[in-house]
C-alpha cells in the first residue's frame, strides 16, 4: 500500500495534470493545518484575557478590603458603602475613588453586622452567580 502511494507521488511528478492535483492537495492541507493552529491560539488568547481580568478584579477587591480596614482603624467603624472610603466624615480621602471591575459594573458591598462582602459579579455581570470573585472583610 504504502509503496503504490510513493509510485503515485513519483508519478505525479512526471505528469502535468496529477501534478496540478496533487497542489490543490498540499494547499488544502496547509490551509487546514493553518486554520486549526489559529483556532487554538484564538482560544488560549481569550483563556489568558479572562484569567487577565479575574486576577485583577481579585487584587481590586483585596486593596477594597486593605482600604476597609484602615477606615475602621481611623472612625472605629467599618465604612457603610464603599463611597465612604472616598467621602469621610471628616474628608480625608482613603481613596480618590472607588474603581469599576475589569468588566465595567461596580464591585458589589454587602455589609452584616461587623462583616463586609465585597464581590465582582464576574464576566456575566450578574450578582450571586458561579463567576463572581469574593472577599470578605472582618
Amino acid at each position: 500500500m504504502a509503496i503504490k502511494w510513493i509510485e503515485r507521488v513519483f508519478a505525479a511528478q512526471k505528469s502535468p495534470a496529477l501534478r496540478k492535483g496533487m497542489t490543490l492537495i498540499e494547499i488544502m492541507i496547509v490551509v487546514t493545518l493553518m486554520v486549526a493552529i489559529m483556532g487554538l491560539v484564538g482560544y488560549n488568547v481569550m483563556g489568558a484575557t479572562d484569567r487577565a481580568n479575574n486576577g485583577l478584579a481579585e487584587t481590586q477587591l483585596k486593596s477594597l478590603k486593605g482600604n476597609c480596614e484602615a477606615y475602621r482603624l481611623y472612625y472605629k467603624k467599618f465604612p457603610e458603602r464603599l463611597e465612604d472610603l472616598v467621602n469621610t466624615p471628616d474628608n480625608r480621602k482613603i481613596i480618590d475613588e472607588v474603581p469599576d471591575d475589569p468588566w465595567g459594573n461596580p464591585y458589589n458591598f454587602e455589609k452584616t453586622g461587623n462583616k463586609i462582602k465585597l464581590y465582582s459579579s464576574g464576566a456575566d455581570g450578574l450578582p450571586n452567580t458561579d463567576d463572581d470573585i469574593v472577599v470578605n472583610v472582618g
